[in-house]
């Protein structure tokens, strides 16, 4: 097969393999990675932000495209004793355009722990009882938005959030047991962003 017999419009011609155009073809199209955190497991009711990835991808191709975007939240690890709330929020938004706004953010997912056992008196003084929970959650992937429609020029716009707070901080333990503060953990793994396109066939 030779070049006039290939249409340019959607094929290319390259050491005389033939093969579609990439604007013709599903395509990873861009990726951005940030954070993850180590904070200090301290009472935190108002809560705080750890981490943002952002990422924007602009329809550089001759033809529509319809555009989605994955997320990929990295492993979370925490430990904590009794009477603590502790959660990690994800929250994320889209938006698309000529020149797409900052994204509105909305909750995504959560990571929560919370043990309650009650108290109980130790040498007359009333304390937490005793207990410690560890849990994990590994590393996985969800779509986060619709499937966005992008003429030439258009652009497609995502940002995702990650915060902790306590939703809870009761009564310690007894110290006989020894500092709990050592042994509260939050390990948070960063969080990746994927646009992935499909060409708009009409």
């Amino acid at each position: 097969m030779t070049n006039p017999c290939i249409d340019p419009e959607f094929f290319e011609v390259t050491d005389g393999a033939v093969s579609p155009l990439r604007h013709w073809q599903f395509a990873h199209r861009a990726t951005a990675q940030a954070g993850g955190a180590n904070p200090t497991v301290v009472a935190n009711p108002g809560g705080t932000t750890l981490f943002t990835t952002n990422l924007t991808w602009t329809n550089n191709t001759p033809i529509a495209q319809r555009a989605y975007v994955l997320m990929t939240q990295g492993p979370v690890r925490y430990s904590i004793d009794n009477l603590k709330h502790l959660q990690v929020r994800y929250q994320w938004g889209l938006s698309s355009g000529v020149a797409p706004a900052d994204p509105a953010l909305t909750e995504e997912s959560r990571v929560r722990g919370y043990g309650d056992l009650g108290t109980g008196t130790v040498s007359g003084q009333t304390v937490g009882v005793f207990y410690l929970m560890e849990d994990r959650h590994p590393t996985h992937s969800v779509p986060i938005g619709d499937l966005v429609a992008l003429a030439p020029g258009e652009a497609i716009r995502a940002k995702v959030q990650v915060s902790w707070s306590t939703l809870a901080w009761g009564l310690d333990w007894a110290s006989i047991y020894g500092d709990p503060a050592p042994l509260r953990l939050l390990k948070i793994g960063p969080v990746r962003l994927d646009v992935f396109t499909t060409p708009a066939f009409t």
